[in-house]
C-alpha cells in the first residue's frame, strides 16, 4: 500500500467516526465547561463547551474527539482563537451544535493552520477566519451549518485546499469577503449549498480545480470582485454555473466546464473587461454564454457551447465593445 492510499484510508475512517459522533450526545467521559488552551494540547476525550486558545505558537489537536455546543455567551466560536495570535494550529476536531460559528479565529492572525476538522450543524458559519495573513485551511469538512461552510473575511495570502463543504443551504459553501485578496482556493468540493463559491469585494484571488454541483443558486458567484483568476473548475448542475456580477471586472475565466445547469453556464452581468477563454458550456437549460445588462469590453474566445436549450451564446446588446471570436457555438443571437 502506498503512503498516499494509507493516508486517504485513515482520513476516511476518521471522518466516518466524527460524523457518527455528531448523531449522539457527549458520553460520560466527556469533559465540560470552558477550556483554556495556552500550550500544545491533545484531547483525550470529547469536550462539552467552548475551547478558547489564548497564546500564539500553540497546537490544539482534538485527536478525533468532538467539541459539543451550545456553549456559553461571549464566544464567537465553539473553538475560539483569541485576537492577534500567530502560528496557531487546530486539527482533527469535530465541532457541532454551537449557536455561533463552529471555529472562529479573531482578527490579526499570521500563519495559522486548520487541518482535518469537521464542523457540523453550527448556528452560523462552520469556520470563520477573520482578517489574517497566511491562513492554511486543508482537508476540512463543513456540513449543514447555518450560514457558510468556510469563510475568510479580510484575509490575504491564504490557501483553502482540498476541503469539502456540503448542505450549507442558507448561504454558501466557501466564501471570501471584505477585501480578501491574493488567496488560493484550490481543489475544493462544494455540493448542495446555496452558492458553491462566493466572492464579494475580493480581488486578485485564484480559484482553480474546484468542483461545484447541485448548489441551489450559483456554482461560483463573483460580486464586485475584480482581477481574479477562475480556471479549470467544474461547475455543473447548479442553477447558474458562474456569474460575474456588479462590476466584477477584469477577471480571467479560462478552461472551466459548465454543463447541465438549470439556466446559464456563464453569465456576465454589469461587468466589464473580462477575458473568457476556452470554457465549455453544454446542455444548459437556457443559455450557454450570456453577456447582458450593459456589460462591455468583454472578450470571449475559443469557447464551446452546444446543445443549450435556448441559445448557445447571447450578447443582449446593451453593452459595447464585446469581442466574440473563434468560438464553437451552434445557435447565437445579438453578435
Amino acid at each position: 500500500m502506498t503512503s498516499t492510499s494509507f493516508f486517504y484510508r485513515w482520513y476516511t475512517v476518521f471522518v466516518v467516526v466524527l460524523v457518527l459522533a455528531f448523531a449522539v450526545t457527549p458520553t460520560a467521559l466527556a469533559s465540560s465547561g470552558t477550556m483554556l488552551v495556552s500550550t500544545n494540547t491533545t484531547l483525550t476525550e470529547d469536550h462539552y463547551g467552548n475551547i478558547l486558545v489564548t497564546n500564539s505558537n500553540v497546537t490544539l489537536d482534538c485527536a478525533g474527539h468532538v467539541v459539543f455546543g451550545p456553549g456559553v455567551p461571549g464566544f464567537n466560536g465553539g473553538i475560539n482563537v483569541d485576537v492577534g495570535l500567530d502560528r496557531v494550529t487546530v486539527k482533527r476536531c469535530g465541532v457541532t451544535a454551537f449557536n455561533v460559528n463552529g471555529i472562529y479565529h479573531a482578527p490579526g492572525a499570521t500563519d495559522c493552520r486548520y487541518e482535518a476538522n469537521v464542523t457540523y450543524r453550527n448556528g452560523n458559519h462552520g469556520m470563520h477566519l477573520d482578517s489574517g495573513n497566511g491562513y492554511v485551511v486543508v482537508d476540512n469538512i463543513a456540513r449543514s451549518n447555518g450560514a457558510i461552510g468556510i469563510v475568510l473575511t479580510g484575509a490575504t495570502e491564504s490557501s483553502i485546499i482540498h476541503n469539502t463543504v456540503q448542505e450549507n443551504q442558507n448561504w454558501a459553501g466557501i466564501a471570501l469577503f471584505d477585501g480578501s485578496h491574493d488567496n488560493h482556493i484550490i481543489n475544493n468540493t462544494s455540493v448542495k449549498n446555496r452558492d458553491g463559491f462566493l466572492l464579494i469585494d475580493s480581488t486578485n484571488n485564484q480559484l482553480e480545480l474546484n468542483t461545484a454541483s447541485l448548489n441551489s443558486i450559483m456554482g461560483m458567484n463573483l460580486i464586485r470582485s475584480a482581477n481574479n483568476v477562475v480556471a479549470s473548475n467544474t461547475l455543473n448542475q447548479n442553477l447558474i454555473g458562474l456569474e460575474l456580477a456588479e462590476s466584477s471586472n477584469s477577471n480571467t475565466v479560462r478552461s472551466n466546464i459548465l454543463n447541465r445547469n438549470k439556466t446559464e453556464g456563464i453569465k456576465v452581468f454589469m461587468s466589464d473587461g473580462n477575458s473568457i477563454t476556452r470554457n465549455t458550456a453544454n446542455e444548459n437549460s437556457e443559455i450557454g454564454f450570456l453577456v447582458w445588462f450593459g456589460s462591455s469590453y468583454n472578450t470571449l474566445t475559443r469557447n464551446v457551447g452546444r446543445r443549450n436549450l435556448q441559445l448557445d451564446a447571447l450578447d443582449e446588446g446593451t453593452g459595447t465593445g464585446n469581442v466574440w471570436s473563434e468560438n464553437n457555438f451552434g445557435t447565437t443571437s445579438g453578435f
